[in-house]
């Protein structure tokens, strides 16, 4: 019997190879989602200072212009802040989306795959019937010649 061979190898390298782009895709997005992230958190982290900076100045009493340039930098802050917000929701919602590619991408190969299984399993029970098939015929024969002649040393030629 000839070796199993799949006939639809080559979609299914395909569609390996699109769920390989898809996993590399959804990795991006993760990592864009992670940087704004991180920087959303720097912003956030100067805004505490600032406050804390602020209260302590005030404290110590603070010139109305040292006042003004803090709720200057206080405002560029919030807007950056709100900014990155707006851009990590982004960020999310294309991570979410490259994911629900990567699902499908994964779901056409998964499918491709249990296919060419079922196939190889029909394969190889075709192949172990045949062999029993030759077992069993080559079980059923009788006695060859040769374990004639083993058998009957009597006749024997001087």
């Amino acid at each position: 019997m000839k070796a199993f061979r799949f006939s639809l190898q080559a979609i299914l390298t395909l569609r390996e190879e699109r769920e390989q782009e898809a996993q590399r895709h959804y990795a991006r997005k993760l990592r864009a989602a992670e940087v704004i992230n991180t920087a959303l958190e720097a912003v956030v982290q100067q805004l505490l200072l600032l406050g804390t900076e602020q209260n302590s100045r005030l404290q110590n009493g603070m010139p109305a212009s040292d006042l003004e340039r803090l709720g200057n930098y206080r405002i560029l802050l919030d807007e950056r802040r709100a900014r990155l917000n707006q851009d990590l929701a982004l960020a999310r919602q294309a991570a979410d989306q490259a994911q629900a590619a990567l699902l499908k991408a994964t779901q056409d190969r998964q499918a491709l795959e249990d296919y060419r299984k079922k196939l190889h399993r029909t394969y190889d029970y075709a192949l172990a019937r045949d062999e029993q098939k030759l077992l069993d015929d080559l079980a059923s024969r009788g006695p060859t010649l040769a374990g004639d002649w083993r058998r009957a040393p009597e006749t024997s030629i001087p």
